[in-house]
């Protein structure tokens, strides 16, 4: 069948048209800003709380009492001042994120230079995958690295002590935490989309990953995973109660290769910096 002579077929040329029509009209850069930022924002919020609230719901209300089998820290539960304060600081940061991924989606569809591409048989199916496991690797080292780095005393005592006011995890905890992490991060992530060619549905599908699991991590519900490389949300959950130790956001890779997984028989604390703990001890906890 040939193609319809009344406008574009495809949904990619449809918005492809819709862009094009929008940036011509008289402050058209700053209309197209305001609706992929607007858009970049609301699904960014509707993902964290479609995945936020079932979970509080579940566990904090329905389950609360019966704490002792599915939490974490089942004698430890967060103040409600500091949950609610969690929330909004959340809101706000996944509204910074919006800001910037709407910002830098705008770029993009003005025709600004990157290495993503549409059209997935561009690179064939077997680059397809080995990208998705080089972005996956890159975000989850950036996320070690500047987490790591957050740790260093000053540091943490700048801006990271933020995050560890919430020593009992919640979903609502997932990005409370002071805005420059979180545009360290998205700088991070987005700054392989100029080093390698990579597809922007795969990548947009990683983010989503990344945010839902970090979610589901700070939850402060025992979960494990059926997935290889994905720890149990013990890993996470240790992290806030040891503080400075497993630093990894999906990986142990790299806790391991640094040390600073957390051992077995070693003291941690909010003092006790390094990652190594403080002891003896080499047995690393599994996770």
């Amino acid at each position: 069948m040939g193609r319809m002579s009344q406008g574009p077929w495809t949904w990619a040329e449809q918005w492809a048209a819709w862009q094009a029509a929008v940036a011509s009209e008289p402050g058209g850069l700053f209309a197209q800003w305001i609706v992929l930022v607007a858009i970049s924002v609301v699904a960014g919020l509707v993902i964290f709380f479609a995945t936020a609230l079932p979970l509080h719901y579940i566990y904090y209300v329905r389950r609360r009492e019966d704490a002792a089998r599915w939490k974490c820290q089942p004698k430890r539960f967060l103040p409600d001042r500091l949950n609610r304060e969690a929330m909004r600081l959340s809101t706000v940061n996944m509204t910074i994120g919006g800001v910037m991924s709407g910002t830098f989606i705008t770029y993009v569809a003005r025709g600004g230079w990157t290495r993503l591409y549409f059209d997935w048989s561009e690179y064939g199916l077997a680059y397809l995958l080995l990208s998705a496991a080089l972005a996956f690797f890159w975000s989850d080292g950036w996320a070690y690295y500047i987490h790591r780095a957050s740790h260093i005393r000053w540091a943490y005592k700048a801006y990271h002590r933020i995050h560890h006011r919430y020593v009992a995890t919640t979903p609502w905890v997932t990005v409370a935490l002071h805005p420059v992490e979180l545009a360290m991060q998205v700088v991070a992530n987005y700054a392989l989309l100029f080093i390698i060619p990579i597809y922007a549905p795969m990548f947009a599908i990683m983010l989503v990953y990344v945010l839902v699991y970090n979610i589901i991590d700070h939850s402060g519900v025992k979960f494990t995973s059926r997935i290889p490389w994905q720890p149990s949300s013990m890993f996470h959950d240790d992290h806030h109660r040891h503080f400075h130790c497993n630093f990894g956001q999906h990986l142990t890779f790299w806790d391991r290769v640094h040390g600073t997984l957390r051992r077995v028989d070693r003291r941690y604390g909010e003092t006790v910096f390094g990652g190594r703990g403080d002891g003896e001890g080499d047995e690393f906890v599994r996770y």
